[in-house]
């Protein structure tokens, strides 16, 4: 499935989006976007995918999830079900990828927030019902207004930031390869890239996009992504293999395949050089 760039309504003017939401279902589909968001889940159940994580969500479900860090929410089959009463409910609240930067990346007082929003890159989870504390000022921000907002999720955020119990979601071996996208000069390219990283993909097509030749394509990519071109492809299908194989709907041939792999030892391979473990070890993890 490939992955959305979601362009959010954003920006200095207007740095935070709040409020509340019902649907029959999630409906959006596996994206990513450059702003931090929280989603609270009041009512609703299904599969959370975050980064290279996947597990069930239910009543009470509390994210934050960084910049870029693609994410996805999937209601159980009940809610396709037209004839059933079910609705999802919550709250959601985006904020810039540079918000309050300069405090927070300077203030003693915000230090913790800045760890927290690090951290974030790899998505953190709030378990229920400890996170009701949390809930409450959540419930109350789409309320209020201008720097009364601003204040309010300047405290949610430390509360965050202070929670015992708060679990990481990716993998220690998660690399967030989207966290590039925003560079302009790039974008062409990474677009294309996106939506074609599952089959053959040739360094002089892509070079000659940007009117480079592949030698001088090949350094500034690498400059700019801080990876080679090939391991950033590969970065993306061992991804979209994560994913995959914790879905549980294919064979591990069937996942190297839809990936770009041509083999499947050559898949086992490289699975096991970027994630430490073999794609059958990594399934194993969400059974």
């Amino acid at each position: 499935m490939p992955i959305m760039h979601e362009q959010l309504s954003i920006n200095t003017s207007h740095p935070v989006i709040a409020r509340s939401f019902e649907y029959k279902r999630f409906t959006y589909p596996w994206h990513f976007h450059a702003e931090f968001e929280i989603i609270y889940t009041k009512e609703g159940y299904g599969e959370r995918y975050v980064a290279n994580h996947m597990e069930q969500f239910s009543p009470g479900d509390l994210i934050l999830v960084g910049s870029n860090v693609p994410h996805y929410m999937k209601s159980a089959l009940e809610y396709y079900h037209e004839n059933r009463a079910l609705s999802v409910t919550g709250v959601v609240i985006q904020f810039e990828k540079e918000f309050m930067s300069h405090a927070i990346n300077n203030y003693i007082e915000l230090a913790s927030i800045k760890t927290l929003l690090d951290k974030s890159q790899r998505g953190l989870h709030f378990p229920y019902p400890a996170n009701r504390m949390l809930v409450r000022i959540i419930e109350n921000l789409p309320s209020y207004k201008n720097v009364e907002r601003i204040a309010n999720l300047l405290l949610l955020l430390e509360k965050m930031a202070s929670f015992k119990s708060v679990r990481t979601l990716g993998s220690p071996h998660y690399s967030n390869s989207m966290s590039v996208y925003t560079d302009n000069r790039l974008k062409k390219v990474l677009s294309y890239i996106t939506l074609n990283y599952t089959k053959p993909v040739g360094l002089e097509e892509v070079a000659s996009m940007v009117a480079m030749n592949a030698s001088a394509f090949s350094r500034f990519f690498k400059e700019k992504a801080g990876k080679s071109f090939m391991d950033y492809i590969i970065d993306m299908r061992v991804g979209y293999a994560c994913k995959l194989l914790i879905s549980d709907a294919m064979d591990i041939f069937q996942v190297a395949m839809e990936c770009g792999f041509n083999t499947i030892s050559h898949f086992n391979k490289i699975f096991k050089r970027q994630t430490g473990l073999t794609p059958s070890e990594y399934r194993k993890q969400f059974q």
